[in-house]
């Protein structure tokens, strides 16, 4: 039995246990912990890629489909915020985020089934039209908000079970989890599934590829959750002095007064962090909702009129344009992908862990894994000298992203393109993970009593049977071994002068609030999404008024309608509007990199 944390010097809250991750090594201890992170990813692509086509086999007009994608970002405003903010006060004996993303993935996999299956249930049913319209959408809106609520959960989980010193490795794995997502869900949408397994998609009622990948991401994100929910322990928040179990002190109309209070009144650093996230997702939007049609369109503008005579030319070339853009696109992203997740994996190296001069941090070289090559293994350490910080870093990627997309606007070839979306993968994996380190490190300093949390934690990592020499490799001035030992990673907190090695101590990565402060930041992030759309609505409107946008490759309207689209695609005398609003995402990155760098400044 684990005995009742001290309490928290910024919220009063008491807990019980320490944060545990399972795992033999360091590496395995963070690929567990995040791996929910690769189903949360995989859903959301299968969702992207597959549900605007399936819409408009259902009757679902262009107009209306873009209403229900609002469900996106209205459902990150509503749900992360709100998820976070009651998983903060829940006092479950399972923890408080495991429970959020366990319901979470159940109501995610049956609205899925049900979205896949919804022609058969009307059939079945005998519904009209409209109702299966209108169950396919509210399948979309469920599976929206349930997913951002794993994902609200699986953030602060991770938040939770590090100290400060890791929260930059954590993130770092996170981001490496969702471009690994991203790969794995673009790879296997590529391959005609329906053909592999003919029995097992018969037995299942599987009829063709969406159905097909609605299973996989079913058992892709359920096995994820799971995985991740076995592999962590957590903290047990105590019930206050005199709560009673069915008190509402954990509602969700209770919890909107502190949500609204934390986000008027962020600390001055959360706040700059904020800031520079809601500049910078302004500048992603467009890039993250066209860059597919983009490239597809430059092919159409630039390359496709010079070869239209050519006998290479095929007939599908000719009469499925908006299938040719989709796959054009595609190829493009996972190449941006692939270099997202690389990047990802490299990058962590080359920048300074989080407040090194105050713990000394600089004595000690981070090592990068053995199974690197020599070359690649001595070129890191060479580099490891001359590490930024990782606000710079953010800053130069931000600068980078806008480099790029200044040049959209002169592009006229599909490689030229191609170059540009593949290149933008470095600039995102940052974007990933940087935000999210950082909020994750004010989190726990304030937790941990504010400045004094500058003081190395004495967190325990790894075996209680590691010796000396291999603590070296995880800063060994600065960690002491858990004395129970058995390949769990386990998060001890100690002042300089306690000598008991008692692992019911006050965790380094306390996290009282997590769940709120990234629900605000979460707030930064979905807020843009509709600024982008409305200022992507003006240029459109300007540019092309009499053009509709193609919405995806699976258009259910016949093929003069398709490609009637595409024709005005073809005049090269006039601006490409998304190379436009990529320009806009430019200025809009720069402003994001002059919010980091001031950030540089905020103590």
């Amino acid at each position: 039995m684990h005995a009742a944390l001290p309490t928290s010097a910024m919220t009063g809250a008491s807990f019980t246990g320490t944060p545990t991750v399972r795992g033999s090594t360091l590496t395995t201890r963070l690929l567990l912990l995040n791996l929910a992170i690769i189903g949360i990813q995989f859903t959301w692509g299968v969702e992207m890629t597959y549900c605007t086509p399936y819409l408009l086999a259902l009757g679902l007009s262009k107009s209306r489909t873009s209403l229900v994608w609002v469900a996106g970002p209205l459902s990150g405003l509503i749900m992360q915020p709100l998820v976070g903010a009651l998983a903060d006060k829940s006092t479950s004996k399972y923890g408080r985020r495991r429970p959020f993303m366990v319901i979470g993935s159940v109501i995610v996999g049956f609205s899925l089934v049900l979205l896949g299956w919804t022609k058969e249930l009307g059939a079945l049913m005998g519904w009209t039209a409209n109702t299966t319209l209108v169950v396919a959408v509210g399948s979309i809106y469920a599976i929206d908000f349930a997913i951002n609520a794993v994902m609200s959960a699986s953030r602060s989980l991770v938040i939770d079970s590090l100290s400060v010193g890791q929260q930059q490795q954590g993130s770092a794995w996170a981001a490496r989890m969702g471009a690994a997502g991203s790969v794995v869900g673009y790879f296997i949408g590529s391959l005609d599934l329906i053909t592999w397994f003919p029995g097992l998609w018969a037995a299942l009622g599987v009829k063709d590829q969406f159905q097909c990948m609605i299973v996989v991401a079913l058992v892709g994100l359920w096995g994820c959750v799971g995985i991740t929910s076995w592999a962590v322990g957590e903290r047990v928040l105590l019930r206050p002095a005199g709560g009673e179990k069915g008190e509402s002190s954990n509602s969700a109309w209770s919890v909107l007064p502190t949500l609204w209070r934390r986000t008027i009144h962020l600390p001055p650093r959360i706040r700059g962090i904020c800031w520079a996230q809601f500049w910078g997702w302004i500048g992603w939007f467009p890039f993250l909702f066209y860059s597919s049609t983009w490239v597809g369109e430059t092919y159409y503008r630039y390359d496709h009129p010079q070869t239209a005579s050519s006998t290479t030319n095929t007939p599908d070339d000719e009469h499925d344009a908006l299938g040719n853009i989709g796959r054009l696109g595609s190829v493009a992203l996972v190449i941006f992908s692939i270099i997202t997740f690389a990047s990802s994996v490299v990058l962590p190296y080359l920048v300074a862990s989080p407040d090194a001069e105050a713990t000394n941090e600089k004595k000690f070289t981070k090592r990068p894994p053995p199974s690197l090559s020599g070359p690649v293994r001595e070129i890191l350490m060479k580099l490891s000298s001359m590490q930024p910080d990782l606000v710079t870093t953010w800053m130069i990627s931000n600068l980078v992203f806008a480099f790029i997309m200044v040049w959209a606007p002169f592009v006229r070839s599909l490689h030229s393109a191609t170059l540009i979306v593949a290149l933008s993968g470095v600039p995102w994996a940052v974007s990933c993970w940087a935000p999210f380190a950082e909020i994750g490190r004010e989190i726990n300093k304030m937790g941990s009593g504010g400045e004094h949390a500058l003081i190395p934690s004495y967190t325990a990592v790894g075996r209680g049977s590691m010796n000396a020499a291999e603590l070296g490799e995880l800063e060994a001035d600065h960690r002491r071994v858990a004395s129970d030992g058995g390949g769990v990673l386990r998060l001890v907190h100690a002042h300089p002068d306690d000598h008991d090695h008692n692992h019911e101590e006050e965790g380094a990565a306390t996290g009282e609030l997590s769940g709120v402060y990234l629900g605000v930041l979460n707030v930064y992030t979905t807020l843009p999404q509709f600024v982008g759309t409305f200022v992507s609505w003006i240029v459109f409107s300007i540019l092309e008024p009499s053009s509709a946008t193609a919405t995806d490759a699976g258009d259910s309207s016949s093929s003069s309608q398709r490609n009637s689209w595409v024709n005005g695609t073809n005049k090269t005398d006039s601006p490409n509007a998304i190379s436009v609003c990529l320009f806009i995402g430019a200025v809009c990155a720069v402003v994001a990199a002059e919010a980091t760098r001031r950030l540089k400044r905020i103590r």
